[in-house]
């Protein structure tokens, strides 16, 4: 099976992303993931801290392997339904918290994630959102 986020696809997103994020005075961590969920780029500008470059990591394997984004699951994960068996305990790796976008092509297939970490939520979250219309016409 190809790799269908390739390094170059994943690059550029991030850097869009990182660039967005100084251009307002934030400083951010990115990560962008592919289908599994494995690291392809991960960049953090200076002072982010190891919680930001987690949290990063994190919001896009949970767009990634979710195929939703990260605060539609925090929305499915705080549903008292869910209370029986919460998904963020069931898979650590999880992170219930608005920042993250699944990577979708055209077909309706996920090929992965990104994820903001650094910023309050709703940064992170419009940051994530920044990052993939940055790619959108490099997906097919």
């Amino acid at each position: 099976m190809r790799e269908p986020l390739t390094y170059a696809i994943a690059y550029g997103a991030a850097e869009a992303a990182l660039e967005a994020a100084r251009a307002e005075g934030a400083r951010i961590c990115v990560v962008v993931v592919n289908r599994g969920g494995i690291t392809k780029v991960l960049l953090g500008d200076d002072g982010v801290g190891p919680i930001g470059v987690e949290t990063a990591r994190r919001k896009a394997y949970t767009a990634a392997v979710t195929g939703m984004a990260t605060s539609a699951f925090a929305a499915l994960a705080a549903d008292p339904a869910m209370a029986v068996a919460p998904p963020h305990l069931v898979d650590g790796h999880l992170l219930p918290v608005p920042g993250g976008q699944p990577v979708v092509v055209d077909e309706g297939e996920v090929i992965g994630g990104i994820g903001i970490g650094g910023a309050d939520g709703a940064t992170d979250d419009r940051l994530a959102a920044e990052a993939l219309k940055s790619i959108t016409g490099l997906l097919t």
